[in-house]
């Protein structure tokens, strides 16, 4: 990833996401969006459709693609594409329809990124957001970030999706207002219901993991917790485990 100014866009690790659907990475005709949110305007469709994605200013590269920012329709928008090719560019595309999934489940929720949709390419069109990245922000544990990151993070639960990776300071941001925003959701994990034992066992487990990591930002570690915020702590068998081979 990298960041530019005040502002940091990071795209997820390739981890644990759906298996890829073949049939919608292959690369559509243009002008043609396959997936988008009910409000993104047509004009927006069909620009991103003919975009030439290499003009666009670069914010950051990662295992999963690139991301560009363009200005659209009056729209400051985060476009994201998948690299590579073969069998490395399907992953990655399958990827983004991942993310995808997940914004339509957060949609109208404060404190992430709005989602205009998935076009041809595949391309994911997010709202441009500026901040600073968490990493890079002086934020002492009193402060109410804290305590509205907990609450979105909770938000985020309700809905179905659990982020997966919150220890990683690049996927959060502090808005110009001091406010938490989290970004990129590929590697989310997305409750299904009804009978799908194997699915829910491990949203719980991922669900936790979000809280721990809360924690664990919020304190720098596991030491000096409050009492109440000590309840939230569980750490995972395979938290332990990577704790133990950090130390080494």
């Amino acid at each position: 990833m990298s960041m530019t100014g005040r502002f940091a866009i990071v795209g997820p690790e390739m981890e644990d996401f759906e298996t890829p659907d073949l049939a919608f990475c292959q690369k559509p005709p243009r002008r043609k969006p396959f997936l988008t949110m009910l409000s993104t305007p047509d004009s927006l469709a069909r620009t991103v459709g003919d975009l030439d994605f290499e003009r666009g200013e670069l914010l950051g590269v990662s295992n999963q693609g690139e991301v560009r920012r363009f200005q659209i329709d009056g729209l400051d928008v985060a476009i994201k594409q998948p690299k590579g090719r073969g069998l490395a560019w399907t992953l990655r595309a399958a990827s983004l329809k991942h993310e995808y999934k997940a914004y339509q489940r957060l949609r109208g929720l404060a404190g992430l990124p709005v989602c205009h949709g998935l076009f041809p390419g595949p391309r994911l069109v997010l709202n441009f957001v500026e901040g600073q990245a968490l990493r890079d922000a002086a934020i002492a544990r009193e402060d109410p970030y804290f305590t509205a990151l907990l609450a979105l993070i909770r938000a985020l639960h309700d809905r179905g999706v659990a982020h997966g990776d919150l220890k990683r300071k690049a996927n959060l941001l502090v808005d110009l207002q001091g406010r938490p925003v989290i970004l990129d959701f590929g590697t989310a994990t997305l409750h299904k219901p009804g009978r799908h034992p194997v699915n829910q066992r491990l949203f719980r487990l991922i669900e936790q993991t979000d809280l721990n990591a809360w924690v664990k930002l919020k304190y720098g570690g596991y030491q000096g917790l409050s009492e109440e915020d000590r309840r939230l702590l569980k750490r995972t068998g395979v938290e332990r485990w990577l704790g133990r081979l950090r130390r080494r």
